[in-house]
């Protein structure tokens, strides 16, 4: 048997990963553009509404409006809903914290739902086992750039007359089924963060066909001020400030134009490392279902401790030394979303245990330990194969070895 790198073996990958530059001259002359306007501000700019027009056309929907960032896109999608404090609203136990601010602050109660333990998304069945009277709303997360079973949850918010929002901050043009996820519910929340498949530093998007709700939104992003030419200024509900400058307009603008290509590599290279992965004793890679046209925002990797005789930190220090980057017991959040001490606390706002309990709103939720086994079990041992689409298919080989490598010394006799 070949000798661990971390013993002192020759590790597998001796040549650097495959490198690129996210921003180009197309960014760079949309932000000189911006500046020669000598405007800033999104309602008299151009990129902003050029860069929304163009998303909406991508996606195929009536209305998109952008924003500050992917958490206030969530929020903003929630609030205009408009659901009365008290709500629940039924999310995913393996998520960013980006998906529960906004339902916290409207006063809305998350109902944790556990996940599918092959692909880590949120699990149907969990998810209608929570539906009651409270329920106010879905919230779907596309997990990893992986969508979820949509005819599934569709029909469960049909059945239920519930409103159904997307979280597709970490699935940039993934599809199920051929169709564009953030297109199947009434409103959907995308973001441009720094460490999404695109990126204007920090920025969210909000998608919807509905007029209703893109009458709200539009007051939303900006203190519930019209800004119809003409309108009077008169705030009729509480809304803060999560406008979109022009600067950040003008790079999203130039990004969206290489979303498409950017994932379609991610999804080649994520592909094949799948399939290698697959041939390997004890590794379980992340499950893409037949449905799904994955981006790959996140890969999952699943060690089989019935065959693995190792703990994933040891396991993933020995990758490490193969010259393999890695990150143990990583899916999103790095613990199940509802063990954070905010839930376990029930502590959103000082000396509050609002929304969790309350009488005036009629809540009492508590969140314990042990509550959705499949998402615990998943931080225990799974670990993430951070790659980009600058990887080369040698690169991808190399991960399959060295992974290989690893778990043949680890393999129980």
């Amino acid at each position: 048997m070949e000798e661990l790198a971390i013993n002192g073996g020759p590790k597998v990958k001796e040549t650097p990963f495959g490198t690129g530059k996210r921003f180009g001259d197309a960014e760079k002359r949309q932000v000189l553009e911006a500046l020669d306007s000598d405007i800033l501000f999104y309602v008299f700019g151009t990129k902003v509404h050029e860069m929304e027009s163009k998303m909406a056309q991508m996606y195929g929907m009536t209305y998109c409006n952008g924003c500050s960032s992917g958490t206030a896109a969530v929020h903003i999608a929630l609030a205009s809903l408009q659901l009365p404090p008290g709500k629940e609203v039924i999310t995913s136990s393996v998520t960013d914290m980006g998906s529960l601010t906004g339902v916290l602050y409207q006063q809305l109660v998350p109902r944790f739902a556990d996940i599918d333990p092959e692909n880590y998304n949120m699990d149907a069945a969990a998810t209608e086992a929570l539906v009651t009277a409270k329920t106010g709303a879905i919230l779907v997360v596309h997990h990893a750039g992986l969508p979820v079973d949509m005819d599934a949850f569709v029909d469960i918010a049909q059945r239920h007359h519930l409103p159904l929002v997307e979280d597709c901050a970490q699935a940039w043009c993934a599809k199920y089924k051929g169709q564009h996820v953030g297109t199947f519910g009434d409103i959907a929340a995308f973001s441009l963060n720094h460490f999404k498949h695109i990126t204007c530093g920090s920025g969210g998007l909000v998608l919807t066909n509905r007029d209703d709700l893109e009458d709200l939104v539009k007051l939303f992003v900006d203190k519930c001020y019209d800004r119809t030419p003409g309108a009077i200024r008169n705030p009729y509900f509480l809304a803060p400030n999560y406008q979109m400058s022009e600067l950040q307009g003008a790079v999203a603008n130039a990004q969206l134009d290489k979303v498409a290509d950017i994932v379609a590599q991610r999804n080649e290279l994520g592909m094949r490392l799948v399939r290698g992965l697959e041939e390997i004793e004890g590794i379980i890679p992340h499950k893409i279902p037949d449905y799904a046209y994955a981006g790959f925002f996140l890969f999952v990797t699943r060690v089989d401790p019935a065959i693995i005789n190792t703990p994933i930190p040891e396991f993933c220090a020995a990758l490490t030394a193969e010259g393999i980057p890695n990150e143990p017991k990583k899916v999103t959040g790095g613990m199940a979303t509802y063990l954070y001490s905010i839930f376990q606390n029930r502590s959103a706002f000082p000396q509050s245990t609002l929304p969790f309990a309350s009488q005036d709103l009629g809540s009492d939720v508590s969140y314990p330990p042990g509550m959705c086994p499949n998402a615990e079990d998943a931080f225990e041992h799974t670990f993430n194969i951070p790659f980009t689409e600058f990887y080369t298919e040698e690169d991808i080989d190399d991960i399959v070895r060295a992974v290989g490598k690893v778990a043949a010394y680890y393999h129980r006799a």
